[in-house]
């Protein structure tokens, strides 16, 4: 049974930015000195780092706007350092951390908190979303309302135009983050559950799942070697997608077990991106998601963060309190089944 949530609640208020949290730590967790809860906490770390070692061009509308949101809200501490989707994939985790278990219901939530009240945004509002992750998190809502109310929704006309982009990969991640203990089987079933409600059913799921379990696998401390040989997916360079998956695993097999190396690398790589509108969140996880796939597997795998990246770290107190969260909640739910 997952604990009280009262001990959890500082997690879900609304109107906090994150690095203002007042993080309260498990009732007890008996392995936050070992491997396992280093290798996710560094993992968690790193995927927050991406956007941080690109140079943005930066519309001087948005920043005159923080500024009048920090005189408006009295916080002198709103920044731009998270993308929309990392703010979306801690969403997800906190609400795997704080229901227990994976809940539709109350994943939705914590999305709408996101779009509606600014929840785990640091500049202290949630820009204009971008189309494909308003209209996956409307589906979202639709599905939901619709399996609750005992009514079909047509999912292949309102997916018809609807097409997953490849950060859905780092969105998915928590998913490994918290079931990497459990049995491949469970992972697998929240992940089409999740695809299936937000992009329908005629989006495979196999390069997600594929991605989870090479998070899961570095999580659970195999050698890079070994990591790389249980790659069962085949390149399909048409498939944008997969050819970031691949683009992944090319930086992993050629950065010579350096971090510092691999970013390099990855930064040679950044995709471009249409810019909607000039009301969107300057930090484009499309443009920087290979870097950012890499510094969440890579630092997972070598158990290290480089010394300049972890200076970076921002709201470093709420995530560390959150990884322990995830252990312990994840054990308590393994120990239920």
């Amino acid at each position: 049974m997952s604990s009280k949530y009262e001990e959890k609640d500082w997690m879900i208020e609304l109107g906090v930015r994150p690095n203002k949290m007042s993080p309260m730590d498990p009732p007890s967790i008996n392995n936050n000195n070992n491997e396992d809860y280093t290798r996710l906490l560094l993992s968690m770390y790193a995927m927050t780092l991406g956007e941080n070692l690109l140079s943005h061009n930066i519309d001087p509308y948005i920043i005159e706007h923080i500024e009048m949101e920090k005189e408006f809200m009295e916080q002198d501490d709103l920044a731009l350092v998270w993308s929309d989707d990392i703010s979306l994939t801690l969403c997800f985790l906190v609400s795997l951390a704080h229901h227990g278990d994976y809940c539709q219901d109350h994943l939705l939530k914590r999305y709408f908190q996101w779009w509606m009240n600014g929840y785990m945004c640091p500049a202290g509002h949630c820009f204009t979303p971008r189309g494909h992750l308003k209209k996956s998190i409307q589906l979202f809502r639709e599905t939901q309302a619709a399996q609750t109310s005992g009514i079909s929704v047509d999912m292949d006309r309102k997916t018809s135009k609807l097409i997953a982009t490849p950060s859905l990969l780092l969105r998915l991640s928590p998913i490994g983050y918290f079931y990497c203990k459990h049995s491949y089987s469970k992972r697998n079933e929240i992940a089409k559950d999740l695809v299936e409600r937000m992009f329908g059913k005629k989006t495979s799921t196999d390069i997600f799942t594929e991605y989870i379990e090479l998070l899961v696998n570095s999580l659970n401390g195999l050698s890079k070697e070994n990591i790389l040989k249980k790659i069962n997916m085949k390149l399909n360079s048409n498939d944008l997608i997969n050819k970031t998956f691949f683009d992944l695993i090319d930086l992993l097999s050629n950065d010579n077990n350096n971090i510092e190396q691999g970013i390099k690398y990855a930064l040679e790589k950044i995709y471009s991106s249409n810019k909607e509108c000039k009301y969107l969140n300057p930090f484009d996880s499309n443009e920087t998601i290979l870097l950012t796939l890499y510094l969440q597997i890579s630092s997972a795998i070598y158990n290290t963060i480089p010394e300049n990246l972890f200076q970076q770290i921002y709201a470093k107190e709420t995530i560390e309190s959150l990884a322990k969260w995830i252990i312990y909640e994840r054990n308590q739910n393994l120990h239920s089944i």
